[in-house]
């Protein structure tokens, strides 16, 4: 994988963008029509930034689960694309088919790691669009609709 990282503001807020480049002249996929988002809370106050420095290796060691577990629970059809990081959360996106039980990886990763608040959600999003706006965004200010939770009807 070619991870790209930037720095860019969203909802007025500093955020972190890794995104997945391997798919930027790839995409739409089209046996990937689902995006499954997973929000990890953080414990610990931000430091000034997305988080707290104190917790990176805890939240990394969450990511690294959850990337395990989409590989069990994806059946072959699920790619991690890209991880938003705002002030006190991770956001982490995952284009999957049909046949992917992210719901199973959900479950499995709050049993696993318990002492964090996790949401989950999945939409349609056969055209990838979230993945094209991230995408497009090199650095600063992204016209972004607001955190990606709004994205998926959620509120700010």
């Amino acid at each position: 994988m070619t991870w790209r990282t930037y720095t860019c503001e969203v909802s007025n807020k500093p955020a972190i963008v890794l995104i997945d480049q391997q798919f930027e002249n790839r995409f739409p996929v089209p046996e990937l029509p689902l995006l499954s988002w997973f929000g990890v809370y953080c414990n610990l106050p931000p430091d000034g930034s997305c988080l707290a420095e104190a917790e990176t290796d805890s939240l990394d060691h969450v990511e690294n689960q959850l990337i395990e577990l989409a590989g069990q629970f994806g059946r072959g059809w699920a790619v991690y694309v890209f991880r938003i990081a705002t002030p006190g959360i991770r956001e982490y996106c995952i284009y999957h088919s049909a046949e992917a039980e992210m719901s199973k990886a959900y479950d499995a990763l709050k049993v696993g790691v318990p002492n964090y608040r996790i949401e989950f959600e999945t939409t349609n999003d056969a055209s990838w669009d979230q993945y094209r706006r991230y995408s497009a965004f090199k650095e600063k200010k992204a016209p972004l609709l607001g955190r990606i939770t709004k994205l998926f009807g959620g509120k700010e």
